[in-house]
């Protein structure tokens, strides 16, 4: 009997070897070094100390919202790691940046016109699924903090918006947020739900030159905390106007050094998305 057991446990194991299974778990997500809350974060934030959001993750190294391009992010000193969620046809928040996935999986796909038992079968550039929201949140817990951006379809419903406030809700993620929109009217929504009421939101303002922003500024609601616009367009004069209003600036996105310079020396933000933290969070160092 003792024999036999033993022929069959090593036939298992040599099978599980030569089936490339392994029987070690997948490695558990960094955590953030010397973390504090949201407002700590923001009660800090200045342009000598700029907020760095890591956009996408860290799109330079890895895949667009994969764990791998997460976990670099965090590795090079990020605290906030952002995700744009779509809403797939039976309701499943997806994360990416684009509507169609041929960009970045290769598949001619919507989310927002395809079920999740279809979305499931697709895999980023290197191998990962496509994660859902809530996969991202029980993958990080709250050992990082995240700011998302329900992304919708020109006509489309406030179904993302609800289902964004309820997977925070079922989460438990509301402290752990910062919820951004180019749409106003998304924010509005959002920030009328009970628990959405006192998570920070930063507007992604969009407008044609200086003046319209200064409109845009002056007209923001009292309850958003960070106005964001292209970095390409910001003006040392329209960050004062966000902070005379008693708001943060942002900027998006920081991808070169003289984008960097422009962003911290120049324009003096309070906040910035980057592809590039580690490089951002160093020269953010050096010029201080």
């Amino acid at each position: 009997m003792k024999k036999s057991l033993q022929a069959t446990v090593a036939a298992i194991a040599i099978a599980i070897f030569s089936l490339g299974i392994s029987a070690t778990p997948a490695s558990a997500a960094p955590k953030v070094k010397n973390m504090v809350s949201i407002e700590k974060e923001i009660k800090k934030a200045s342009p000598k100390n700029p907020i760095i959001f890591s956009h996408r993750g860290s799109p330079y190294n890895n895949p667009e919202h994969s764990f791998a391009g997460y976990d670099h992010a965090i590795k090079d000193g990020s605290h906030f790691i952002e995700q744009d969620v779509w809403l797939s046809k039976d309701g499943k928040l997806y994360v990416t940046h684009d509507d169609n996935l041929k960009r970045t999986t290769g598949k001619d796909i919507n989310v927002s016109k395809s079920t999740s038992s279809e979305l499931n079968k697709i895999k980023l550039r290197n191998g990962e699924p496509l994660h859902q929201l809530k996969d991202v949140f029980a993958h990080y817990k709250k050992n990082v903090h995240y700011i998302i951006e329900a992304k919708k379809n020109d006509g489309d419903n406030t179904d993302t918006e609800k289902a964004l406030a309820t997977q925070l809700d079922d989460s438990k993620m509301n402290k752990n947020v910062i919820i951004q929109d180019t749409d106003v009217n998304g924010i509005e929504l959002l920030h009328s739900f009970k628990n959405q009421k006192n998570v920070p939101y930063l507007w992604l303002m969009e407008a044609s030159g200086e003046n319209e922003y200064l409109s845009m500024i002056q007209g923001a609601p009292k309850y958003i905390k960070f106005l964001s616009m292209d970095a390409e367009q910001a003006t040392p004069k329209l960050m004062k106007a966000i902070n005379k209003r008693g708001m943060l600036s942002d900027l998006w996105t920081i991808q070169t050094y003289n984008d960097n310079y422009n962003a911290i020396k120049v324009n003096k933000t309070d906040s910035l998305f980057t592809n590039n933290t580690k490089e951002t969070k160093t020269l953010i160092k050096d010029w201080k």
